[in-house]
């Protein structure tokens, strides 16, 4: 836990290379995530910190940093929304109107199990009570890196997690499935397992992914391009995330030279794999 801490309090909470509108985005951190607060910038904007090691300027106004409510945060379990989107209602009922809309990834606190038609009671940053499908809905997951048959379990779930983005439109600096980029795609399938690896495309120091040879790739491995990175399928196969028109999203492709989806300007100057097993 971090003294100086906001908690994000809207949906998607864009991180930007620098305190301006319209800079890039760096990141985007999603509802319920804290951040650590670096230093206050000019014009509502703060240098803030990621769990994941990730630093950029977010407007203020999206977080919670109230000192009583950001430590009772800290101290309430979490679930993590594992649907695409999940809305949340103030009474339990799909016929009721929802206030708010979570992307995969986001975090609320679990107070208690309505025991009712499969919806759960829950906390939101501001200290308010909520309703969300249970099935939406699951249990973070712990840093693990098993070996033998449980690693191949996982690797088999990062494959899965990778393919429910498929067809997601591409974003730069996006982490949803509304948009999403390169690493972007890497870094939330292996956040969704309890695993944070760089947020670029990239294989830094201090973090779990190290360099293989591409020949020793297997499912759920990370490939590396100067500027680009993809998850590894099998059978030459890998998921990215491309701007590339004509793709433009979420797609499947080759290292294969007679796979129809080959890519040859990707296949050309692969720089290596990394894996975190």
């Amino acid at each position: 836990m971090w003294k100086n801490s906001g908690i994000v309090k809207v949906p998607v909470l864009k991180m930007k290379e620098h305190p301006l509108e319209d800079a890039r985005t760096a990141d985007e951190i999603l509802y319920g995530m804290e951040v650590r607060i670096r230093e206050r910038a000019s014009r509502g904007w703060v240098l803030a910190e990621t769990s994941y090691g990730y630093q950029g300027y977010v407007k203020a106004e999206g977080l919670e940093m109230r000192e009583w409510s950001v430590r009772r945060w800290q101290k309430l379990p979490k679930l993590q929304v594992s649907a695409p989107a999940a809305d949340v209602f103030e009474i339990p009922g799909f016929q009721h109107p929802y206030f708010l809309s979570l992307p995969r990834g986001s975090l609320v606190a679990v107070t208690e199990d309505m025991g009712q038609a499969g919806w759960i009671h829950v906390r939101m940053t501001d200290g308010k009570g909520a309703y969300m499908r249970r099935s939406h809905l699951r249990r973070l997951c712990r840093i693990s890196f098993p070996a033998g048959e449980e690693e191949e379990k996982l690797r088999e779930s990062l494959v899965r997690t990778a393919l429910s983005y498929l067809h997601a439109p591409y974003r730069w600096g996006g982490k949803t499935p509304q948009g999403i980029d390169c690493s972007g795609l890497c870094s939330m399938v292996y956040l969704l397992h309890g695993i944070a690896i760089y947020r670029d495309a990239k294989i830094q120091e201090g973090y779990p992914v190290r360099a293989i040879p591409v020949c020793r790739a297997k499912p759920g491995d990370l490939l590396y391009f100067p500027g680009h990175m993809a998850l590894y399928l099998d059978h030459l196969e890998y998921i990215h995330a491309t701007g590339r028109m004509g793709d433009d999203g979420v797609v499947i492709s080759s290292l294969n030279p007679k796979a129809e989806h080959y890519r040859e300007d990707l296949a050309s100057c692969i720089l290596s794999a990394g894996t975190v097993f």
